[in-house]
């Protein structure tokens, strides 16, 4: 028996272990990155609510007002998109359903 023969036997059995686990470290991943989605989503949500109403407070000069009601804006709009993606990540997809991710419509 050669190296090369052995290297080579050594690969295609590497090959099928990781073909085997390599399902359970995606499911990982998929949900540590939708995780992340819906924390940035979050996120983004309170802050563009945040800035709109510091906007709204320079303007019509309406000091604490403006933030306040644009932080509540966003913070439910955060809270929906959280939810949304929240139901679409346990939504069980139809048998033969491609998911495609955002936009499955497209």
């Amino acid at each position: 028996m050669s190296d090369d023969d052995l290297n080579k036997r050594i690969a295609k059995a590497q090959a099928e272990i990781d073909a085997r686990e390599r399902p359970k470290y995606m499911a990982a991943g998929q949900g540590m990155g939708i995780g992340f989605r819906m924390a940035s989503d979050f996120a983004a949500a309170v802050l563009v609510g945040v800035v709109l109403g510091l906007g709204i407070d320079a303007v019509f000069k309406v000091s604490p007002w403006g933030v306040i009601v644009c932080l509540m804006l966003g913070f439910a709009a955060g809270v929906r998109n959280v939810v949304t993606t929240a139901m679409k990540a346990n939504k069980a997809p139809e048998t033969g359903q491609v998911t495609k991710g955002e936009g499955d419509s497209a």
